[in-house]
Order: C-alpha cells, then sequence, then structure tokens
C-alpha cells in the first residue's frame, strides 16, 4: 500500500464491548471540532424475546440505516450476519470516497473476520489508505495481529477511547492549521 497523505492515519481502537456506541461518540467529536467525517456506525439493539442483539449499520453522511442481522428465530445460534447487507454498507461507505471532496476523517465501527479475509469493509479501508483519508477504526482483541498485518507497518493501535480522540485532535489542529495558510 501507498499513503498520499503526508501524515497517514491508519488507527485502530480496541474494544471489548460496545463498539458502535464508542465510535459514534468518536465521530460526534471529530464532528464536534470542525472535521468532515464519513463512515459507517453499528447500532445494537437489544430485543426482549431473543438471545442476541440485532445490528444495524448507520451511515454518517446520509443518516441511512442498513439492518446487519438476519432475522432466523430466537433460538439462532451461531453468526446471523447478512452478508449481502454488510457488502450493501460496504459500498455506500465506499461511495463517500468517491466524491471531488473527500473526508477529513473516515470512522468504521469494526475491523473484524470479514475484512481480515477480504470481505466486508476491507476495500473501503483500502480505498482510503490510497486516497490518504485518516481512519478510525473499532478492532476486538482478537483480530489485532490480522488488522496489523493489514496495515504493513502504517497502522497504529489504541488502547484507550482517550488516545483515541487525541489523534482526532491532533487531525483538527493539522487541518485547522493547512486551511489558515
Amino acid at each position: 500500500m501507498t499513503m498520499a497523505h503526508d501524515d497517514p492515519i491508519l488507527a485502530a481502537l480496541v474494544y471489548s464491548t460496545g463498539e458502535g456506541a464508542v465510535m459514534g461518540r468518536l465521530a460526534e467529536a471529530a464532528l464536534g471540532l470542525g472535521l468532515d467525517v464519513a463512515g459507517m456506525i453499528q447500532h445494537d439493539e437489544r430485543r426482549p424475546d431473543r438471545r442476541r442483539c440485532d445490528m444495524t449499520l448507520v451511515d454518517l453522511g446520509s443518516g441511512r440505516k442498513i439492518p446487519l442481522s438476519e432475522d432466523r428465530g430466537k433460538d439462532t445460534r451461531g453468526c446471523r450476519m447478512d452478508h449481502a447487507a454488510l457488502e450493501e454498507a460496504a459500498g455506500l461507505a465506499l461511495a463517500a470516497l468517491s466524491g471531488e471532496t473527500l473526508p477529513d476523517l473516515l470512522v468504521l465501527s469494526k475491523f473484524g473476520k470479514r475484512e481480515i479475509e477480504g470481505h466486508g469493509f476491507r476495500q473501503v479501508v483500502e480505498r482510503a489508505v490510497e486516497l490518504g483519508v485518516p481512519l478510525l477504526v473499532g478492532v476486538t482483541a482478537d483480530h489485532v495481529e490480522g488488522f496489523r498485518a493489514f496495515g504493513g507497518g502504517l497502522e497504529q493501535v489504541v488502547e484507550t477511547v482517550e488516545a483515541a480522540a487525541a489523534l482526532i485532535e491532533d487531525l483538527a489542529r493539522t487541518k485547522t492549521a493547512r486551511d489558515a495558510a
């Protein structure tokens, strides 16, 4: 991978649970600092009659919601992810990197098994890197090594929300300085 940006950010925040809420708050903080933010945030909805929550992806640009869980009944075990919906969401996120004006930051809730295998948001992350668009993504401890292998030395892994927020603040300062020049 080659980087087009002078000071690239390919960062992952290690999370344990609730990545959508955490990444959503970080995206809101970036917007509050004046950054143009694109990406997808996962929202989990608990249903009292189900063992597992329903997952929905929300596009930060349009607010469009894409249901990510297949409803296979209340006693379903195993993966319930609708892979076609995930690919649809990835296509929508990729479109945010296709315009004349690129976002200042791309935020994705998750870089997981599907991305490590070359699916899901993998192409979106690759395109952001190619274009030099800073990226912040959530990753579980189980997938950090897969993220590092993908990043090839360009990645940065942070362990706390505060460290991720500091990256966003630095990005906003750099943008402000560049815009003022």
